[in-house]
Protein backbone atom coordinates (compact mmCIF):
# COMPACT_ATOMS: atom_id res chain seq x y z
CA UNK A 1 0.00 0.00 0.00
CA UNK A 2 2.69 2.47 1.27
CA UNK A 3 5.66 3.03 -0.84
CA UNK A 4 8.10 3.01 2.24
CA UNK A 5 10.55 -0.12 3.15
CA UNK A 6 8.00 -0.29 6.49
CA UNK A 7 4.75 -1.65 5.19
CA UNK A 8 2.34 -4.00 5.92
CA UNK A 9 4.23 -7.04 3.46
CA UNK A 10 6.31 -8.60 6.72
CA UNK A 11 2.14 -9.81 7.54
CA UNK A 12 2.04 -11.46 4.25
CA UNK A 13 3.28 -15.13 3.86
CA UNK A 14 3.40 -16.89 0.68
CA UNK A 15 2.65 -20.78 0.37
CA UNK A 16 5.40 -22.89 -0.84
CA UNK A 17 3.60 -25.76 -1.97
CA UNK A 18 0.72 -23.95 -4.12
CA UNK A 19 1.93 -20.18 -4.41
CA UNK A 20 -1.15 -18.46 -2.51
CA UNK A 21 -0.47 -15.66 -0.89
CA UNK A 22 -2.38 -14.46 2.63
CA UNK A 23 -2.12 -11.94 5.62
CA UNK A 24 -0.90 -13.77 9.16
CA UNK A 25 -2.43 -12.26 11.99
CA UNK A 26 -0.48 -11.89 15.18
CA UNK A 27 0.43 -9.68 17.87
CA UNK A 28 3.54 -7.35 17.42
CA UNK A 29 5.33 -5.42 19.28
CA UNK A 30 7.09 -2.74 17.52
CA UNK A 31 9.62 -1.26 19.87
CA UNK A 32 11.81 2.27 18.28
CA UNK A 33 14.22 1.84 21.18
CA UNK A 34 16.16 5.48 19.95
CA UNK A 35 12.71 7.47 20.16
CA UNK A 36 11.18 6.20 22.90
CA UNK A 37 7.99 4.28 20.74
CA UNK A 38 6.22 1.52 21.68
CA UNK A 39 3.18 0.37 18.96
CA UNK A 40 1.29 -2.45 19.32
CA UNK A 41 -0.62 -4.11 17.19
CA UNK A 42 -3.36 -6.40 18.27
CA UNK A 43 -6.83 -7.62 17.23
CA UNK A 44 -9.66 -6.01 18.42
CA UNK A 45 -10.82 -8.61 20.99
CA UNK A 46 -7.16 -7.38 22.92
CA UNK A 47 -7.32 -3.93 23.20
CA UNK A 48 -8.25 -3.69 26.81
CA UNK A 49 -6.02 -6.61 27.60
CA UNK A 50 -3.34 -4.76 26.24
CA UNK A 51 -3.67 -1.59 27.57
CA UNK A 52 -3.37 -3.05 30.60
CA UNK A 53 0.05 -4.11 29.63
CA UNK A 54 0.84 -0.39 29.27
CA UNK A 55 -0.71 0.74 32.19
CA UNK A 56 -2.26 -1.47 34.75
CA UNK A 57 -1.71 -3.01 38.36
CA UNK A 58 0.73 -4.89 37.09
CA UNK A 59 2.14 -3.14 34.06
CA UNK A 60 5.51 -4.25 32.07
CA UNK A 61 7.33 -0.90 33.24
CA UNK A 62 6.21 2.11 34.08
CA UNK A 63 6.55 4.03 30.97
CA UNK A 64 4.89 7.23 32.27
CA UNK A 65 7.75 7.88 34.16
CA UNK A 66 10.05 7.07 31.05
CA UNK A 67 8.00 9.37 28.61
CA UNK A 68 7.41 6.20 26.34
CA UNK A 69 4.92 7.10 23.26
CA UNK A 70 2.51 4.06 23.84
CA UNK A 71 0.49 3.08 20.60
CA UNK A 72 -2.51 0.05 20.16
CA UNK A 73 -3.72 -0.45 16.69
CA UNK A 74 -5.64 -3.38 15.61
CA UNK A 75 -3.75 -3.11 11.77
CA UNK A 76 -1.18 -3.97 10.37
CA UNK A 77 -1.90 -0.95 7.93
CA UNK A 78 -2.17 1.16 10.66
CA UNK A 79 0.94 0.23 12.38
CA UNK A 80 2.56 1.15 9.33
CA UNK A 81 0.80 4.76 9.55
CA UNK A 82 1.66 5.19 12.87
CA UNK A 83 5.29 4.72 12.28
CA UNK A 84 5.37 7.07 9.78
CA UNK A 85 3.88 9.62 11.48
CA UNK A 86 6.18 9.31 14.04
CA UNK A 87 9.10 9.60 11.57
CA UNK A 88 7.56 12.11 10.29
CA UNK A 89 7.96 13.92 13.45
CA UNK A 90 3.90 14.68 13.55
CA UNK A 91 1.15 13.85 16.17
CA UNK A 92 -0.91 10.96 15.01
CA UNK A 93 -3.85 12.69 17.67
CA UNK A 94 -3.80 15.76 15.08
CA UNK A 95 -3.16 13.43 12.43
CA UNK A 96 -7.09 12.12 13.27
CA UNK A 97 -8.19 15.78 13.22
CA UNK A 98 -6.65 16.26 9.77
CA UNK A 99 -8.33 13.22 8.61
CA UNK A 100 -11.46 13.83 9.89
CA UNK A 101 -11.24 17.82 7.72
CA UNK A 102 -9.40 15.84 4.45
CA UNK A 103 -13.06 13.64 5.04
CA UNK A 104 -15.40 16.12 4.76
CA UNK A 105 -14.02 18.50 2.31
CA UNK A 106 -13.79 15.25 -0.19
CA UNK A 107 -17.56 14.75 0.41
CA UNK A 108 -18.38 18.15 0.16
CA UNK A 109 -16.38 18.59 -2.88
CA UNK A 110 -17.38 15.42 -4.53
CA UNK A 111 -20.18 13.80 -2.68
CA UNK A 112 -20.08 10.54 -4.92
CA UNK A 113 -16.10 9.68 -3.96
CA UNK A 114 -16.36 6.87 -2.09
CA UNK A 115 -13.47 5.78 0.02
CA UNK A 116 -12.60 3.32 2.98
CA UNK A 117 -10.06 5.25 4.37
CA UNK A 118 -7.51 7.96 4.46
CA UNK A 119 -3.73 6.89 5.03
CA UNK A 120 -0.88 8.74 6.13
CA UNK A 121 2.07 9.14 4.39
CA UNK A 122 4.79 10.78 3.06
CA UNK A 123 5.34 11.05 -1.01
CA UNK A 124 8.26 10.45 -2.59
CA UNK A 125 9.60 14.16 -2.63
CA UNK A 126 8.94 14.28 0.78
CA UNK A 127 5.22 15.98 0.88
CA UNK A 128 3.31 14.67 4.00
CA UNK A 129 -0.20 13.35 2.35
CA UNK A 130 -2.74 11.11 2.79
CA UNK A 131 -3.79 8.91 0.76
CA UNK A 132 -7.27 8.06 -0.32
CA UNK A 133 -8.32 3.98 -0.47
CA UNK A 134 -11.27 2.30 -1.60
CA UNK A 135 -11.74 -1.24 -1.48
CA UNK A 136 -8.20 -1.75 -0.62
CA UNK A 137 -6.59 0.38 -3.81
CA UNK A 138 -5.49 4.01 -4.15
CA UNK A 139 -7.80 5.77 -5.88
CA UNK A 140 -5.84 9.36 -4.85
CA UNK A 141 -3.85 11.78 -2.35
CA UNK A 142 -3.96 14.44 -0.28
CA UNK A 143 -1.24 17.31 0.37
CA UNK A 144 -1.87 17.98 4.19
CA UNK A 145 0.97 20.31 5.14
CA UNK A 146 -1.03 23.33 5.78
CA UNK A 147 -3.67 21.60 6.69
CA UNK A 148 -1.63 19.80 9.52
CA UNK A 149 -0.39 23.30 10.43
CA UNK A 150 -3.96 24.47 11.10
CA UNK A 151 -5.21 21.85 13.24
CA UNK A 152 -2.11 21.69 15.16
CA UNK A 153 -2.56 25.39 15.55
CA UNK A 154 -6.21 24.91 16.75
CA UNK A 155 -5.41 22.20 19.27
CA UNK A 156 -4.05 23.95 22.43
CA UNK A 157 -6.10 21.48 24.32
CA UNK A 158 -4.10 18.24 23.72
CA UNK A 159 -1.94 16.80 26.42
CA UNK A 160 1.84 16.37 25.59
CA UNK A 161 2.14 13.92 23.52
CA UNK A 162 3.99 11.65 26.05
CA UNK A 163 2.36 12.66 29.09
CA UNK A 164 -1.60 11.59 27.84
CA UNK A 165 -2.20 8.19 28.55
CA UNK A 166 -4.74 7.47 25.40
CA UNK A 167 -3.29 5.09 23.58
CA UNK A 168 -6.11 3.99 21.39
CA UNK A 169 -5.78 7.53 18.52
CA UNK A 170 -8.28 6.85 15.61
CA UNK A 171 -11.38 8.10 14.24
CA UNK A 172 -14.14 7.02 17.37
CA UNK A 173 -10.99 8.72 19.65
CA UNK A 174 -11.17 11.73 17.44
CA UNK A 175 -15.02 11.71 17.54
CA UNK A 176 -15.09 11.03 21.29
CA UNK A 177 -12.64 13.83 21.63
CA UNK A 178 -14.49 16.29 19.65
CA UNK A 179 -17.87 15.25 21.54
CA UNK A 180 -16.39 15.97 25.09
CA UNK A 181 -15.41 19.46 24.20
CA UNK A 182 -18.51 20.35 22.75
CA UNK A 183 -20.27 18.95 25.71
CA UNK A 184 -17.74 21.39 28.17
Amino acid sequence: MLSSASDSRCFLYTCPSCGETFRLNYSTLYHQMEDLIMIYLVSESEVAETYDLFYGEHAMADFRTEKYLNRIVTSANQLVEKIQIFDAGKDDRIMELVKLLVADSILKNDPDKEFDELCFAVDNDGTNILVIINKGEITGAVDIDNMYEFASSHSDDFKDLRDDEDIVINQEWILNKLSENENE
